[in-house]
């Protein structure tokens, strides 16, 4: 059985480091300049891209990371870097025109080929690997020859795809060649030698808080104040600005994955990316483990903070891989966050009210490779001056009915979570929840949230610190999570992740 994910998220990447897994810094936070030509938030690969462009072209921007490098969606990815991405181009003509799907796919387009090129020319490793979208339901099919349809009418040679290699049944599929699949800490690695190279320069252990001012930028971190031409905040969510209206359009999911030794039977080398269109989506991919070739089963997603038990969503992942592949135990669990927006284009840009001079990218919808270095460029470029014509076209597709209702169903969705869960909480119960369980009940002053974890029972306010959201418990990671945007705590309050700037607060 697949064992509690830890709150602290420690993935197969990080563990083959033989690092430690990312924490809330604890440690005094490190000296930062009192002022900076532009500020990067988070040291992903958007960040990290972001700032490798500047530095190139002459600007000199600093990079400040809560955690570490890698530390957040980017450690957790499969990290697929591929242009076929299971029903996403689908999903966008439905709200957009075919000019701006074209758009979107060439700005994954330029970011795949970019990252690739910077990871072999530091000698990271790269693996090229057919990409394959299949159904195993008539549902499924329809909905992979809707997604070829799609991406043939933006330029990609897609393939209908017979001999897919999968040992399983399928109803339909699709493939695109020379897609490739790489170790994530690699291409932070080789992100991260880059920007040194160019005398760019990488801060840990320091937490944005909030901005104020403008023109300059008073950036508040953990570590005091300073001064920004401009900022970039590369965080999946924007945090810390009341103007991003991009959090009201977004929706957080989390979904899992698991490492297993790889089956007999399968060729590691041959073996395609694979990922189902069905109403159980299934990630599939070989890697290379610490001792032995893997295969990594990712799916069973789910809104965060919604879905019941987040420990049978990964139970039931594990039982369709004995079921399908005959694994054994697996190696390694985790779990990666996402967002995505109701208008189902993502956002890569300025934020209103900011003169352009705070930029952001969200609402990847878990294709944050290729699309986060192509975030990252584009925001670089509009710095510097040259912001390039698919990164226009991506802005400005014209808002339809799609959109609209999108947009008010995700608005009603949350004000109405905001009301039942404040009046829905159970009454105070007696005695410490069971050891890895957690529960919201009324306080003296609202919502509280109890859990146990190892042994020691925690009581702290159930009310996101981001809008309010009163907060769900994950019995797979052990921790309080915010169905409104996807803010998560671990259960003594501490702040993971999500647009939350603050810890929760204990409550006796």
């Amino acid at each position: 059985m697949v064992k509690p994910i830890p709150a602290d998220r420690e993935s197969m990447w990080w563990a083959m480091r033989e690092q430690p897994a990312p924490t809330p810094a604890s440690e005094p936070s490190p000296a930062l300049p009192s002022a900076v030509d532009v500020l990067v938030i988070g040291a992903g690969v958007t960040g990290l891209s972001a700032a490798v462009e500047l530095a190139r072209g002459g600007r000199h921007p600093v990079v400040v990371e809560a955690w570490r490098a890698g530390a957040g969606a980017t450690g957790h990815t499969t990290a697929k870097v591929s242009l076929l991405q299971g029903a996403r181009l689908q999903r966008i003509r439905q709200h957009a025109s075919a000019e701006a799907v074209r758009s979107y796919v060439e700005a994954n387009r330029i970011g795949q080929g970019w990252l690739l090129d910077l990871m072999r020319a530091h000698s990271e490793p790269v693996q090229t690997r057919p990409a394959v979208t299949y159904a195993v339901s008539d549902e499924g099919a329809q909905r992979v020859h809707r997604e070829a349809e799609v991406a043939r009418e933006a330029g990609l040679e897609i393939m209908d795809e017979a001999a897919h290699g999968l040992p399983f049944t399928t109803t339909a599929a699709i493939s695109l060649a020379d897609q490739a699949q790489v170790d994530p800490m690699g291409a932070v690695a080789a992100l991260r030698a880059e920007l040194e190279a160019h005398e760019g320069e990488l801060i840990e252990g320091v937490r944005v808080t909030g901005l104020s001012g403008g023109n300059p930028w008073t950036v508040h971190t953990s570590a005091g104040d300073l001064r920004a031409d401009a900022v970039i905040m590369a965080t999946q969510t924007p945090v810390g600005f009341r103007g991003a209206a991009q959090n009201a359009l977004s929706q957080a999911k989390r979904s899992y994955a698991i490492a297993y030794p790889l089956p007999s039977g399968i060729d590691p080398e041959s073996f395609p990316m694979s990922l189902s269109l069905d109403a159980s989506a299934r990630s599939l991919r070989t890697a290379v483990g610490s001792d032995c070739p893997v295969l990594l089963v990712g799916g069973a997603g789910h809104p965060v903070g919604e879905g019941g038990s987040t420990t049978a969503h990964v139970a039931e992942l594990d039982t369709w891989a004995r079921e399908h592949f005959g694994v054994g135990e697996p190696l390694w669990s985790w779990s990666a966050q996402d967002y995505l927006l109701a208008t189902a284009m993502p956002f890569i840009g300025a934020l209103p009210v900011s003169h352009g001079t705070v930029l952001t990218a969200t609402g990847y919808d878990k294709w944050g490779m290729a699309l986060g270095a192509g975030a990252g460029l584009i925001m670089a470029a509009d710095l510097l001056g040259g912001s390039p014509g698919h990164a226009t076209a991506m802005r400005h597709h014209v808002t339809g009915w799609h959109d609209a209702a999108s947009i008010g169903a995700q608005v009603a969705k949350t004000l109405e979570r905001i009301v039942r869960d404040r009046v829905g909480s159970t009454k105070a119960d007696e005695g410490a929840p069971a050891e890895g369980q957690g529960r919201v009940e009324q306080g003296p002053i609202g919502p509280r949230a109890v859990s146990t974890v190892d042994g020691r029972t925690c009581s702290v306010s159930a009310v996101c610190t981001h809008l309010g959201g009163v907060l769900a418990w994950n019995d797979a990671e052990r921790s309080w999570d915010c169905p409104l945007h996807g803010s998560r705590f671990t259960s003594d309050g501490t702040r993971l992740e999500g647009p939350a700037t603050a810890d929760l607060a204990p409550v006796d």
